[in-house]
């Protein structure tokens, strides 16, 4: 009998260990879905990456410079590994996404405001946390790119918008693609 319940344990706990894994999201309309590593990026047009830069940016299916892109909605940016003085070209190519990572950049941290009589009656008020600033952030992938034709093409990094920290969010499938627009096809297996 001590064997039969010591099996009956080691069941269930297997079945509680497997059922609090976690399952990838396989449906692309949620905002949880993440490009799998497999994934396949066509790009159909040259990309030219100015010199003294490495990375050339996409917003809304246009290729544009870091100077023009509007950071309170989502965009890409290809990377190369090289920094050349003259211009480079990433031709139109298919790539493999052989690794997918996930992190946030800090775009602005907002200073303390200071307040006349901070510490009175307005500190009481509850009015600290927020004077303090929540830093602004993007949250992004990077996908990571091979291609045998073109070796030096490193990642695509696709943000989203930038927004309080607490606010910000991961660019979606939908807006990945449509940072890309006809430029470039995303296709995740």
């Amino acid at each position: 009998m001590g064997s039969v319940f010591r099996g009956v344990l080691v069941s269930m706990g297997v079945l509680f260990l497997i059922g609090c894994s976690q399952q990838p999201v396989r449906d692309r309309t949620s905002a949880f879905y993440q490009v799998p590593a497999g994934s396949e990026l066509t790009l159909h047009v040259a990309v030219q990456i100015e010199p003294g830069h490495t990375r050339r940016f996409l917003q809304r299916g246009v290729v544009t410079d870091h100077s023009d892109l509007d950071q309170y909605h989502p965009s890409c940016n290809f990377e190369v590994r090289d920094l050349k003085q003259e211009p480079q070209h990433i031709n139109p190519d298919s790539f493999v996404v052989t690794r997918v990572q996930l992190g946030h950049s800090q775009i602005v941290a907002n200073s303390m405001i200071q307040l006349a009589g901070w510490n009175s009656p307005l500190r009481r008020l509850g009015l600290s946390a927020r004077e303090r600033g929540e830093p602004l952030v993007a949250h992004f992938y990077h996908l990571w790119l091979s291609s045998s034709q073109q070796p030096n093409v490193m990642r695509l990094t696709c943000y989203g918008a930038m927004a309080d920290f607490s606010e910000s969010l991961r660019p979606t499938f939908s807006e990945i693609t449509a940072a890309l627009g006809s430029l470039a096809t995303l296709e995740s297996r």
